[in-house]
């Protein structure tokens, strides 16, 4: 009798544990979720290879507080249709070449938690990032830029899907959703470009490696499929080494060729294998010194590809995924806090704009349409993204909060938490009932897209 009681007692306390770890997956860090079944090219094989049960779920979970209406309807869709209109206005379809070719090869290289902050061009302090301070000299720098998001899954939707972030979740996690959004990478595959994508950590995290997979890159590496003899932290692969092995990857491509790489040592824990010079920051030393390593790795990156044939038709793209808290400990909801950098980089922008600023305001989810204008690519079907080449493209940026919306307009800006019905005005002028009821047209309709889409 008594040893019944005890393995019923044992049973009732382990079981659920079991099953808890099951249901996760394992006691690895991330959990998992569609990105473990997804293996081939073709989507249609990626869906019958996820069990439908655990999509059901994921849609549940992610959708719980907006099964059946959007939570940030704040005016009739007919009234915030035209307020979508004049955002984006009638500006004349001009752009500005900056470029000496309209094929060149591309590079991009996503930042992961790059702040405006580490960049002293835009602000920043000096000594942080001094190798990107050395490319601008050759590139363009986007000093008016902001991410859309706080997480890596919604920086990889706006700046391959040209599609902004939204509170409550993200598209990149349901892919019934994500399958109906344009992709970046299959206009560049249409115009002829052969596509890589590298990562040195897990692409599981937000479901990422589906979206990823999606967009259809040629050939996708993440931290599982380097060799083993290449170095790993706690997290994955160090920049230097996945930034090494693309740049010798290179040469093998076909031309044109896209080549994205997304960067992990400035994402905690920050073990980066190199001195960490900085001793301030207070706070946020561990990431300062964590950009300046990855700073390193770009400039070495940078100095190997001049010695290939391909890098005199290369242009080179640095932008963020999304920002981090700086040493200046910003506010989390002011636009400070998400400001990021983005640099077009390369022998092929013409000599009289290197070294040059271009401040038009933005997001990262308009890249898409800026490159694509630069290659005399369509791009109308990213209908969020706007060419920030176009002398005449209105003038704004936007960004999701936890529960609400951040809008910037050069006379001002305010974010908006739907929860606690507050705003916080960060205008030195009154605030117009004309800037509060943009920014909410604004997320009303994105989230609308969303839940549509």
């Amino acid at each position: 009798m008594g040893r019944n009681l005890w393995f019923s007692l044992g049973f009732l306390i382990v079981t659920p544990a079991l099953l808890f770890i099951g249901l996760r997956g394992g006691v690895q860090q991330i959990p998992i979720n569609q990105s473990e079944s997804y293996y081939s090219g073709y989507n249609i094989l990626n869906n019958a290879a996820v069990n439908n049960g655990f999509n059901l779920y994921i849609s549940i979970f992610e959708n719980l507080q907006n099964f059946d209406r959007n939570p940030y309807v704040f005016m009739e869709k007919a009234e915030a249709d035209d307020i979508m209109k004049k955002i984006y206005g009638n500006s004349p379809d001009s752009t500005l070449f900056i470029l000496t070719t309209d094929r060149p090869n591309i590079v991009l290289i996503i930042l992961e938690s790059w702040s405006a902050d580490l960049i002293a061009s835009l602000g920043g302090e000096p000594g942080i990032t001094p190798e990107f301070k050395e490319l601008e000299k050759g590139g363009v720098l986007f000093d008016q830029i902001y991410a859309t998001g706080s997480r890596s899954e919604q920086g990889m939707a706006s700046v391959f899907g040209g599609f902004p972030s939204h509170p409550i979740s993200s598209i990149t996690v349901q892919p019934d959703k994500f399958v109906k959004l344009p992709s970046l990478v299959g206009s560049l595959e249409r115009a002829g470009y052969e596509t890589a994508f590298y990562f040195g950590g897990q692409l599981i995290y937000g479901n990422i490696k589906s979206y990823i997979m999606y967009n259809g890159f040629d050939k996708i590496m993440e931290g599982k499929d380097f060799p083993k003899s290449i170095p790993q932290g706690k997290l994955g692969i160090h920049d230097e080494f996945t930034l090494d092995f693309m740049e010798r990857e290179l040469g093998d491509m076909r031309t044109p060729f896209f080549a994205s790489l997304f960067t992990v040592s400035t994402h905690s824990p920050w073990d980066q294998p190199y001195p960490k010079p900085l001793k301030w920051g207070d706070n946020e030393r561990e990431y300062i010194n964590a950009a300046f390593y990855t700073d390193h790795c770009l400039g070495d990156f940078i100095r190997k590809a001049k010695t290939e044939s391909w890098y005199s038709n290369t242009l080179f793209v640095f932008v963020a995924d999304h920002s981090h808290n700086s040493y200046r400990n910003w506010h989390p909801q002011s636009r400070e806090y998400h400001k990021i950098p983005m640099l077009f980089y390369g022998d092929v922008i013409k000599d009289a704009y290197k070294g040059t600023k271009w401040n038009k305001m933005g997001n990262q989810h308009d890249l898409a349409s800026t490159l694509l204008a630069q290659l005399r690519l369509p791009y109308k079907e990213f209908r969020f993204s706007k060419n920030l080449l176009n002398p005449g493209s209105p003038e704004f940026a936007y960004y999701s909060t936890e529960d609400g919306v951040g809008w910037v307009r050069p006379w001002g800006y305010f974010t908006y938490d739907k929860g606690t019905n507050y705003y916080y005005d960060w205008s030195t002028t009154p605030m117009p009932d004309s800037l509060l009821n943009e920014g909410k047209a604004y997320l009303q309709t994105v989230f609308s897209e969303y839940m549509n889409d």
